[in-house]
């Protein structure tokens, strides 16, 4: 293969190359593996131990309790001996520490329920495996888990069992539903509590807590009084008195959603039948509610419309979003604020409330700006603005994870992309998600690495352009911002490895809400030995809050490290860009997500930069894995086939 980089080239390469990274928002991976379909690590019942981990799965249930540690039930994945299934085991996670422990259940996948006597605890009762089952905590701090798909003794199929768990006693109670799968609902009137009353057996529903401490349930895939389909019922169940009451929606499967005018709520409002949505409650006690797949006003698919019930009222409002399906992603730029910013059309994705009242959501599986597969977008809505922003993550679907080293935050990482995991939020704020079906840092499948998302204060100045530019060994940094309401200065921050900042100097704030432009230059790193120079804004208040922008980067000189494929997707024929510092014999492979190897060859290839041309006209559409090998450095880049 001939080896050729033009001219021009070479010396924009010389010179500098810089790229936007991150935001005020870091991730960071706690806990499990960075590699996919591993077994669990159970340990034995009830000691925590830093070696226990769930193994690999996805669909799970979870909680927080009153002390703040973490819950998970479930699900279906990997066991102790790798085997992999429907689970019942029930792991506690203790933020502190960073240790797990295998807390009741069994280790190994399959297992059937015991159920006991319905309302009474006992040692030996226990949920079957099961997965997207249902999950609340009530005000005293129990645990409570609601049907799924599973198999209660004679076969798999939908459940409607209600248990509730108390940690205290480590003893699980069958509370109210059926111990058989398949169950259809007993809706009686609607509005009016009953003995009698249940529903159907279903997966994938969504779930609140109101501010009286009553679980309600929405919607999922299962039963209505005789057949099944995807539901949009909504319930609700009152812990003391231990009786569900149908309180909207519909005792019929798929039916399609009544809009209305959005934000305008109305008793006729309701969203269709739909599953493996994603819900929220805010700090006044209203309940969101977001895509899922289903039935819009008239067709079924991916969905992105956002809807808030209001439970004195007992209305939906159409808040945000299409009445229509499979409608793609409007990313805009990240960390900007637009009103235009929607996420696309998605369902199997995990949120979060956080401190603030913000609604946070992540990954699942449906349409980037382009086209559908497994997301790793990290999305911000904000209720009072009525707007989403695109906060981390990427805008292209089937991303490999950026797992840098474990308990380390870096504004590098990033989670694959994924679908069906499971979400927490910590006492501090902090934002967990755990394991779920995508990509690692090369191959997809099941995962059990756990990730912790921190976030900072967003002042009302909005940065719109932040940039610059690197000759020799100066660096000219260039901004934009508007509403600088309050607003009292910029401090200009630099680092060398990535992690450690120091303050270079302190710009002051124009203020009032126009745009306004501004410039530093960095003339100090004559002399310093570096490879990469890191600069960030941190942005300060009169009052003295704070945050950061995000990351841009300069490269002083190309290194092994810097390997680029072009174009990405890629048709016919893709194009390596790589350095070398020395004269190396180059081996090229190109692995699909099986980890067979579809292609490879091997080059002897001059000192400096350089360019292969790879034909893969033949190969299926798919996503793969192109490594580049020298005596000392292995590479990989994502490359999708289309």
């Amino acid at each position: 293969m001939k080896t050729t980089l033009p001219f021009f080239t070479l010396l924009l390469y010389a010179s500098f190359s810089y790229s936007q990274i991150g935001s005020s928002t870091i991730l960071t991976w706690m806990k499990g593996d960075n590699t996919i379909e591993q077994p669990g690590v159970y340990g034995i019942r009830g000691l925590a131990d830093t070696s226990n981990k769930p193994g690999a799965r996805d669909f799970s249930a979870t909680w927080r309790d009153a002390a703040g540690d973490l819950w998970l039930f479930g699900g279906y994945g990997n066991d102790r001996n790798n085997n992999a299934g429907f689970l019942n085991d029930l792991w506690k996670y203790n933020p502190a520490t960073n240790v797990w422990t295998w807390v009741a259940g069994d280790s190994l996948i399959g297992q059937p329920g015991v159920y006991g006597q319905q309302g009474i605890p006992h040692d030996l009762n226990k949920p079957c495996a099961s997965y997207s089952s249902a999950s609340w905590t009530d005000a005293d701090g129990n645990l409570w888990l609601f049907g799924g798909f599973g198999d209660a003794g004679a076969g798999p199929g939908f459940l409607n069992h209600l248990w509730k768990y108390t940690p205290s006693t480590n003893r699980w109670t069958w509370i109210k539903g059926d111990n058989v799968v398949d169950e259809t609902g007993r809706y009686g009137s609607r509005g009016t509590p009953h003995n009698n009353n249940k529903p159907g057996g279903r997966y994938g529903s969504r779930t609140w807590v109101d501010n009286a401490g009553k679980l309600w349930l929405f919607g999922g895939y299962g039963y209505d009084t005789e057949n099944n389909g995807v539901l949009n019922d909504l319930w609700k169940f009152d812990p003391s008195t231990n009786k569900w009451v149908w309180v909207n929606g519909d005792n019929l499967v798929d039916q399609y959603g009544v809009y209305g005018s959005m934000g305008t709520g109305s008793v006729s409002n309701k969203p269709g039948g739909r599953y493996v949505s994603i819900s929220w409650t805010d700090t006044n006690g209203d309940f969101w509610l977001f895509g899922g797949y289903g039935n819009t006003a008239s067709s079924q698919g991916h969905m992105n419309d956002l809807w808030k019930y209001h439970p004195p009222t007992n209305q939906w409002t159409w808040i945000k979003g299409d009445s229509t399906i499979d409608q793609l992603g409007v990313y805009g730029t990240k960390g900007v604020v637009n009103n235009s910013n929607k996420p696309g059309g998605r369902y199997v994705s995990v949120s979060w409330t956080d401190s603030a009242n913000n609604l946070w959501l992540f990954g699942g599986f449906g349409q980037d700006q382009a086209t559908s597969g497994y997301l790793n977008d990290l999305w911000k809505y904000d209720p009072t603005a009525n707007t989403w922003v695109w906060v981390k993550g990427d805008n292209t679907v089937d991303q490999p994870g950026v797992y840098g080293t474990r308990g380390m935050p870096t504004i590098f990482n990033k989670s694959g992309a994924r679908t069906s995991s499971v979400s927490w939020t910590d006492g501090n704020g902090h934002l967990w998600f755990f394991g779920g079906f995508g990509f690692d840092a090369t191959h997809s499948g099941l995962l059990n690495d756990m990730w912790k998302i921190s976030t900072f204060h967003v002042l009302p100045i909005q940065l719109l352009r932040f940039d610059g530019v690197m000759n020799n060994d100066a660096v000219e940094i260039n901004w934009q911002s508007q509403q600088e309401i309050e607003f009292s200065h910029f401090t200009v921050q630099r680092s060398l490895n990535g992690t450690d900042f120091s303050s270079l100097g302190q710009v002051n704030g124009a203020g009032g809400t126009q745009m306004n432009t501004y410039t530093y230059t960095d003339a100090t790193l004559q002399g310093k030995e570096f490879q990469t120079a890191y600069y960030r804004l941190l942005m300060t208040d009169i009052d003295g809050s704070h945050t950061y922008s995000k990351t841009i980067r300069f490269n002083k000189n190309e290194s092994p490290g810097n390997f680029r494929i072009y174009p990405n997707p890629v048709t016919t024929s893709v194009s390596l860009s790589f350095y070398l510092p020395s004269e190396s014999t180059v081996a090229i492979s190109v692995t699909d997500l099986k980890g067979q190897v579809v292609f490879s060859d091997s080059h002897k290839i001059l000192a400096g930069h350089a360019s292969l041309n790879i034909d893969v006209n033949a190969l299926p559409a798919s996503t793969y894995i192109i490594s580049l090998r020298t005596p000392t450095t292995i590479l990989h880049q994502k490359m999708v086939k289309q």
